[in-house]
C-alpha cells in the first residue's frame, strides 16, 4: 500500500499534493522553496476542483476533467472585458484540439472587466512557479464552484417545479 502525502481541506479533499517521488527533491529544495510551498499548500487548501501536484518532475495544475497544465508554464493576457485569457503547456491527455506538450490556450469568464483586471494583476504579481500555479488555480477554481452552484441551483429549481406539478396533479387530477 502506498500512501501519498497531502495537504487538504475536510471539506473538499483538494489542494497542494506531494508524491512520493518529490520527496528528495524537496529535501535539496531551499529553506525559501520550502516556504513558499507551505504557503501554497495554505492558500489551495479549499480549493474543490483543482490541484497542484508536485512529483519528481516538477508540478502538474490538475482538475477532474483530464485538464492538466505543466507547472510554472501559465501565461495570462491583460483583458479587454470579462474574459481572462491564459495559455499554459498542455499535460493532458491528447485531443483534437491539442497534444500533450503544445500550447493551450483558453479563458475564465469574470463577472466584469474589473474583476478580470484584479485576477489578472493578482497572477501576474505572483512569482513563476508554485506561487502563480496556486494564484491561478484559485481563479479556476472559483468559476468551477460558481458553474456547479449555478447548475445546483437550476437543479433545485427543476425539482421544485415538478413537485409543484405533482401537487397540482394530486389536488385537480381526472381520470378521464
Amino acid at each position: 500500500m502506498q500512501v501519498s502525502r497531502v495537504s487538504s481541506s475536510t471539506n473538499f479533499g483538494m489542494a497542494l499534493k506531494i508524491k512520493p517521488g518529490a520527496v528528495e527533491k524537496l529535501k535539496n529544495a531551499s529553506r525559501k522553496e520550502i516556504e513558499t510551498l507551505q504557503k501554497v499548500g495554505e492558500e489551495l487548501k479549499n480549493t474543490k476542483y483543482y490541484d497542484l501536484v508536485l512529483d519528481e518532475n516538477g508540478s502538474t495544475i490538475v482538475s477532474p476533467y483530464a485538464n492538466k497544465y505543466r507547472g510554472g508554464t501559465v501565461n495570462v493576457t491583460e483583458p479587454k472585458d470579462e474574459f481572462l485569457h491564459y495559455s499554459a503547456t498542455w499535460e493532458g491527455p491528447d485531443s483534437a484540439n491539442v497534444k500533450k506538450g503544445e500550447e493551450f490556450q483558453n479563458a475564465i469568464k469574470f463577472h466584469n472587466n474589473s474583476e478580470a483586471k484584479n485576477a489578472y494583476k493578482a497572477i501576474k504579481d505572483a512569482s513563476y512557479g508554485p506561487e502563480r500555479d496556486a494564484k491561478f488555480i484559485q481563479y479556476l477554481d472559483a468559476r468551477e464552484v460558481e458553474k456547479a452552484a449555478i447548475l445546483d441551483a437550476e437543479l433545485k429549481e427543476r425539482k421544485a417545479v415538478e413537485g409543484m406539478v405533482d401537487d397540482l396533479f394530486d389536488k385537480y387530477k381526472t381520470e378521464e
